[in-house]
């Protein structure tokens, strides 16, 4: 959490004001999934700005960084988006390009594959849900995805669902950078490079000097 997340923040705003200003003050890490009345799997929660809680923590690997991504990382980019957001409004026409399609719980119900809610005009089944649900998946996904993985998904959307997806990716990307000062380009850079170096860290020892040091900074004190 601290290399891949934290410490991300960190590096691209030069400090770690930004973090303890608006990151939660608790981590909150439970053992066993939790499931939506759906029966789909709750990877993480956002709880008032206070509280990022991540579940299913006994399955974890430390060095499958890929699972790492999809399971807690995109996770913590994603609530921290809705922290984001919840503290400073992004603009209200994002929520038109994709208005009527939004379908609250039957979002994986609708879009059983992420090609059908690509399509649509979806980065993911999930986004959508809600128009705060689409921003903040925007965020995640585009940060855990290289350039080429990006394309990629743009292409499958085909004619209709790229253009909604590219036109709200361009209202998240300058809310990014107008309020927030984070170019998201350069924050996937960092990202993508700390998600290679991590299978290379020593996760059996954590010291003080380590996770003070300004390379390892990052550490929510």
């Amino acid at each position: 959490v601290s290399y891949l997340c934290l410490q991300a923040y960190d590096e691209i705003t030069g400090s770690r004001d930004f973090i303890r200003a608006n990151f939660p003050k608790d981590l909150f890490f439970v053992g066993s999934p939790a499931y939506n009345n759906n029966g789909s799997i709750v990877l993480g929660t956002a709880e008032g700005g206070t509280k990022i809680t991540l579940y299913n923590l006994n399955t974890l690997d430390p060095r499958n960084v890929d699972a790492l991504n999809s399971s807690y990382f995109k996770t913590i980019h994603h609530e921290f988006g809705h922290i984001l957001n919840q503290t400073k409004p992004y603009p209200t026409d994002f929520a038109e390009i994709s208005g009527p399609d939004y379908v609250q719980d039957q979002c994986f119900e609708i879009y059983k594959t992420t090609e059908s809610a690509l399509q649509k005009g979806f980065i993911s089944p999930y986004a959508s849900k809600a128009d705060s649900e689409d921003f903040v998946e925007l965020i995640a996904l585009y940060v855990n995805r290289s350039a080429e993985e990006w394309e990629e998904m743009l292409t499958t959307a085909g004619d209709t669902g790229r253009p909604k997806i590219e036109a709200k990716f361009e209202i998240v990307s300058n809310y990014m950078k107008s309020t927030w000062n984070i170019d998201l380009n350069e924050l996937r850079e960092i990202v993508l490079r700390r998600a290679e170096e991590a299978p290379n860290l020593d996760f059996d020892s954590l010291d003080d000097e380590d996770t003070d040091s300004p390379e390892n900074s990052g550490t929510n004190e």
